[in-house]
């Protein structure tokens, strides 16, 4: 949600989880700013201030700049800049702003950090009033009312899990008290301060970058779908500011403003004019159409582009992140056309809470740390929507309290969504339809293109494998815009070709070779389930996970290769969904024992299980052609030990490690199956510290397997009735991986790299497990 503009008002983290019986650790600000460094590095760019000023003005694109298609780059040649117009403001502002001889007012540099807060926050807003003295129609600005003030004391909210921070500073709108006495990142239903623009001042701006990202991944889970979050940073020994400007692609930055000079001066006055010259939210780079409580679709099909407002009903999943993908999925729901139908209201909790997807980068950089948490995979818990207070949780930080960020359905409704065009791209032949009172599932997420042509491979996949048994039905997919032709990308946050060279900014020791280019994209399905923890029975979480390795299957039919199956990406449904029933033209022999079992296991053209998601996959077509420079793909919970060996660099994912990710995705859903009171072990410990080792570093989830797998029985008393239940099935499954080490030894040889032979990889994986699920006798 943006910040409100009347006068009166996230591969990188630890675990989330299913049920409330284990609290989540305190994480430190040391360890937030540890988990921000491998997210970032490589990624930090500075921009000359007027260039970084045009990226952040409001901007409208020209009417001779040609169309960028969804795999392009957009360019700023490609606009018309508000702060173009208004250079002869600038200078008059920044005239009145030296006038006073600022500088005078600010701490010596050699003073101790504290000391500098209140001299800074007096020179920002010094040149708030400067700008908006000369702004013309500066009652229009969306900022109009920017004030900064010092806090440096916990705000009220915060990432569930972590200790709350403390920005030194923070611009708010609306506020003209003296002093703050609440400060949000997300105000609750009765009101608060929110946090604008926050500001941090330290001497060395490694650390004040880490500091502020773990500001900005606030900001983003307060506003997940914006394009960028503004922070001030302030280096006190050298009387420098920089503005910060942290995108899904990572950090950019101006490049540095001494105070002291009339040219850093000018520079302050120029970007503080870029920010002025908001005058709606999208402007600000909130989206013109989603307000975190409504959603306006660009159209009931692909052939009905007239715009469809749907209500938000849940989250399903997200993460918490600055740099990545950022995925965010809710369930959506058509309102009924009937008169004085009941509008949402209440809780919206996520039925599946699944960690960030830990990349590679990461994982080479971060030291392992058992995670003491249950939950589906290893992330903060990130932002709910609610209605209402949110739930306290203890900080840990003297007698102070914090609530989780929430996003308070009554404040976004203040927004009201707008029809904004937005470029359907890819749909299936067959359109599907949204009608009244209809639930769909919308994803969202910020995607880099593959390969030397910049490819989507996630729309590809849903459109091509539409309703295969296994796979969702997909209504359309879409390049989003967050105003009439703005495509929602950090593209314009980022150096060219012509000036990477200069923008380079290495914080950590490096920079990439290339900037991460990343677009948002939305993905519309008919499809709707749950977590398999939530599985009322052993036996329907089997049939389900059956079905979900057919629809894997079907997508290599089609040459995609999923590479991230995890706990939240394969779900299942109580009441089984009508697919394409499930054929083998023209079978060869693998695939004729396959349809006979199959045919045991009573497969038809009802669905259960499901996987979702493709923002890892690949395409056969391109892969093997593709350099593989030890980018490695997954959830880490549920990557296969080869995938999570350091010494195997340059490795191919293959189906080899896609179908065991399917046993550890399994192995989790019934070690935190939901249980009932009943269920409950009496000595719960055990279960703890087994939930404890699957989430933690390999050889401990390793060792949780043997535990699972081994001779020794588990007992209800000890592990809760589910697990005991399910331990002979995964005991069988576990040693069927027999062929699994041979057949992982081809797949790394060049020989193999090729579609035909990881289709038979593919093959032969599922045949053994439908052998398994077969002799096991449960779905008889």
């Amino acid at each position: 949600m943006s910040p409100s503009v009347t006068s009166t008002p996230k591969r990188n983290s630890t675990s989330v989880h299913h049920s409330g019986d284990h609290e989540s650790p305190t994480v430190s600000q040391k360890e937030l700013k540890d988990t921000m460094r491998p997210e970032l590095k490589g990624q930090t760019w500075q921009l000359d201030f007027e260039l970084l000023a045009k990226a952040l003005s409001a901007k409208t694109r020209k009417s001779s700049a040609p169309l960028v298609g969804p795999e392009q780059v957009d360019t700023l040649e490609n606009y018309d800049f508000a702060i173009d117009k208004l250079q002869s403001q600038i200078d008059k502002a920044y005239k009145s702003f030296t006038r006073q001889k600022p500088e005078k007012s600010l701490a010596k540099k050699e003073r101790p950090e504290k000391e500098h807060y209140r001299d800074f926050i007096d020179f920002m807003n010094k040149g708030i009033d400067s700008s908006l003295a000369q702004l013309p129609e500066a009652d229009k600005a969306l900022y109009r009312d920017l004030k900064f003030y010092v806090w440096d004391k916990p705000t009220k909210d915060g990432i569930e899990g972590a200790q709350p921070l403390k920005p030194d500073g923070a611009g708010v709108l609306g506020f003209e008290a003296d002093e703050l006495d609440n400060l949000y990142w997300s105000p609750p239903d009765e009101g608060g301060q929110q946090i604008a623009i926050p500001v941090e001042v330290k001497e060395s701006w490694s650390e004040l970058v880490l500091q502020a990202a773990t500001y900005a991944r606030c900001m983003f889970s307060a506003s997940p779908l914006r394009q960028f979050v503004p922070v001030i940073g302030y280096k006190h020994n050298e009387h420098s500011l920089r503005f910060l400007v942290f995108h899904r692609g990572g950090c950019t930055s101006s490049k540095p403003l001494d105070l002291d000079k009339p040219d850093g001066q000018k520079g302050f006055i120029h970007l503080l004019f870029s920010i002025l010259t908001w005058r709606t939210r999208a402007d600000a780079g909130f989206p013109a159409w989603c307000n975190d409580a409504q959603i306006c679709l660009p159209g009931r099909n692909a052939g009905d582009r007239s715009p469809l407002t749907v209500d938000i009903d849940r989250i399903l999943h997200y993460s918490v992140c600055v740099r990545g993908r950022a995925p965010r999925v809710f369930r959506i729901r058509v309102p009924a056309a009937l008169p004085g139908e009941e509008t949402l209201a209440g809780n919206l909790v996520p039925a599946t809470q699944t960690g960030i997807r830990r990349s590679a980068r990461i994982q080479a950089a971060k030291e392992k740390k058992k995670s003491q948490t249950s939950g589906t995979g290893s992330g903060l818990n990130p932002t709910k929507i609610v209605s209402g207070n949110a739930q306290k949780k203890a900080s840990g930080n003297d007698d102070e309290a914090v609530s989780s960020i929430a996003i308070s359905r009554v404040r976004a409704l203040a927004d009201k969504v707008e029809n904004v065009d937005q470029d359907i791209e890819w749909y299936p032949s067959t359109p599907l339809n949204l009608a009244e009172g209809d639930f769909a599932v919308l994803k969202l997420c910020w995607v880099s293109g593959r390969g030397p042509n910049n490819v989507f491979i996630e729309p590809l996949l849903l459109r091509d494998c539409s309703g295969m048994f296994g796979v969702p039905k997909h209504l359309y997919s879409f390049r989003a815009y967050h105003k009439a032709g703005c495509p929602t990308t950090n593209h314009l946050l980022l150096p060219t070709p012509e000036n990477r060279e200069s923008s380079r900014w290495p914080l950590w020791g490096e920079t990439s070779e290339l900037p991460e280019q990343r677009s948002l994209l939305g993905h519309s399905l008919t499809f709707v389930g749950h977590s398999l923890v939530s599985a009322k029975d052993l036996r329907s979480l089997v049939l389900a996970v059956v079905h979900a390795h057919i629809g894997y299957y079907n997508m290599c039919r089609e040459k995609y290769q999923h590479r991230d199956l995890s706990i939240g990406n394969v779900l299942m449904v109580d009441e089984p969904m009508e697919t394409e029933p499930f054929v083998i033209p023209d079978p060869n022999a693998t695939q004729r024992e396959i349809l006979e079992l199959c045919k045991k296991l009573k497969i038809n053209d009802q669905c259960t299980g499901f996987v979702i998601d493709g923002d890892m996959a690949v395409t056969w077509n391109s892969y093997f052609t593709e350099e593989h420079l030890g980018t490695k793909s997954g959830t880490e919970e549920f990557m296969s030990s080869a995938l999570l060996n350091p010494v195997n660099t340059n490795y191919v994912h293959s189906p080899v490690d896609d179908y065991y990710s399917f046993y550890f995705l399994t192995q989790w859903a019934c070690a935190f199956h939901d249980l009932s009171p009943e269920e409950k072990p009496t000595s719960p410990q055990y279960l703890t510290d087994l939930r404890m080792r699957l989430a933690g570093h390999v050889s401990d989830r390793d060792a949780a397997t043997r535990t699972i797998t081994g001779a020794s029985n588990l007992i209800a008393e000890e592990y809760g009735a589910f697990l005991p239940q399910a331990q002979q099935f995964l005991r069988d499954w576990d040693k069927s991986f027999t062929w699994m080490n041979e057949w992982g030894n081809l797949a790394r040889s060049q020989v193999f790299h090729n579609a035909t032979s990881f289709l038979e990889i593919a093959e032969r994986g599922l045949l053994s497990f439908l052998h398994v699920a077969v002799d096991s006798k449960l779905l008889e």
